[in-house]
């Protein structure tokens, strides 16, 4: 039985599929129908269910289910076998026989453009797609995995479908573009295949990064990439009222000033640059959202993706901080107990980087009103509560460290 999309869950899978098979293909359906109407077809599995879709792994493509690679947490122990499992089960030919839920879109016999259309064109081959939808949020965009008709992972492409998410986009295939060309040696960023425009939409196609599923990530691996990155495009040192840095936040502080959460952003870079604009800083490049979910392993080499924050003009260190604060999870209240680990723990996370114990409070100061800035920006967009929750804690730390002095003094010229 066919039927509209019935809840939240449902309406977020079939509105991603219309972005993607726009008319003159039929508006998408959830069913778990196995009979196939007239003209042409595209089913879509959803993972791991209708009413909280993350996944929409293409029906008919045995080897599609490897997709089901990106369920679950890690950290349960339970997950990995379960993967293996349900991985086996949705690449057989009982599973495309079976009722699971499936999102349809049906369009005419022959000359329906779409983005597979799209995508053939640009790699030189029939393709098929599935979705990786992810948690709505403000920022998220269409992830696609693009198959060859036989099976074979060809690119990762994403779809950038609003001012926010375009911008994401073009500016990933910047960075792809530069960090290519510096060749770095302990890690390896997606080749940039395709960038341009499609039925409005900003289309990026890249490289997949082979990596090895159930490797971890181990620390020592992790730091010397995050250090070659920081120094791989050179480095400079300055005061920091002369950065750039400060430049490009002070422009974005003013803009955002009538936000919710922007009216102190604005001041905090005042406070900053008056206490300490004539501190020297080297500064360097990030990958701007370095954690283990944009991260694997192949053979010896770190394999990186999700480029689109890359900066080549930070303070050195912040990807690492970055690294540290995601293990702050505001729920209604912050816990204490995290936030004082996260602080305790940056002047380890900034030894690599060769910066100064003097400096490590600022750049803990600098960071979180780089993330500020970013988190605000978004918010314009619309956000989910866990997104608000984290932009006022990060908010609400950077206002009170301000009013602290620094645990050693950066004042001034070292």
């Amino acid at each position: 039985m066919t039927s509209p999309a019935p809840d939240a869950g449902a309406s977020y899978a079939t509105e991603v599929t219309r972005l993607l098979w726009p008319a003159p293909w039929d508006e998408p359906l959830v069913t778990r129908s196995v009979r196939r109407p007239e003209g042409a077809l595209r089913d879509a599995y959803v993972f791991p269910s209708i009413r909280n879709p993350r996944l929409l792994v293409p029906a008919g493509l045995p080897a599609a289910a490897t997709m089901v690679q990106r369920l679950g947490n890690d950290e349960a122990a339970f997950i990995a076998p379960l993967r293996r499992v349900l991985r086996r089960a949705v690449g057989s030919s009982f599973f495309a026989a079976s009722r699971w839920p499936r999102v349809r879109v049906v369009g005419p016999a022959t000359g329906a453009d779409s983005i597979e259309h799209h995508l053939a064109g640009v790699l030189g081959t029939e393709v098929r797609v599935g979705v990786v939808l992810g948690p709505r949020r403000v920022n998220q965009k269409p992830v696609l995995q693009v198959f060859a008709t036989d099976g074979r992972l060809l690119a990762f492409a994403k779809v950038g479908h609003n001012a926010l998410t375009s911008d994401l986009v073009r500016r990933e295939a910047r960075a792809l573009t530069d960090v290519h060309a510096l060749a770095p040696r302990r890690f390896r960023a997606p080749e940039l295949l395709h960038a341009g425009t499609w039925s409005g939409l900003d289309v990026l196609v890249m490289s997949p990064l082979p990596i090895e599923p159930d490797r971890a990530v181990d620390a020592g691996t992790r730091v010397d990439a995050m250090v070659e990155l920081a120094r791989l495009a050179g480095t400079h040192t300055c005061a920091l009222a002369d950065s750039p840095f400060l430049a490009r936040l002070r422009a974005e502080s003013l803009r955002l000033a009538d936000l919710p959460h922007g009216g102190s952003l604005a001041g905090a870079v005042a406070e900053l640059e008056h206490h300490h604009g004539t501190t020297d800083l080297a500064f360097g490049s990030w990958h701007g959202d370095w954690g283990p979910w944009n991260m694997g392993m192949q053979g010896a080499v770190l394999q990186l993706w999700d480029w689109e924050r890359h900066d080549r003009a930070v303070p050195l260190g912040l990807d690492a901080v970055h690294l540290l604060a995601q293990q702050v999870q505001p729920a209604q209240h912050v816990d204490p107990a995290q936030e004082a680990d996260f602080l305790a723990a940056v002047p380890a996370a900034l030894a690599p980087f060769g910066v100064a114990p003097a400096l490590h409070d600022l750049t803990v100061r600098l960071y979180l009103l780089e993330m500020a800035v970013r988190y605000v920006d978004a918010l314009r967009h619309g956000a989910r509560p866990d997104f608000e929750r984290r932009t006022a804690w990060v908010v609400s730390l950077l206002s009170r460290l301000l009013q602290q002095p620094l645990t050693t003094s950066s004042k001034g010229r070292p």
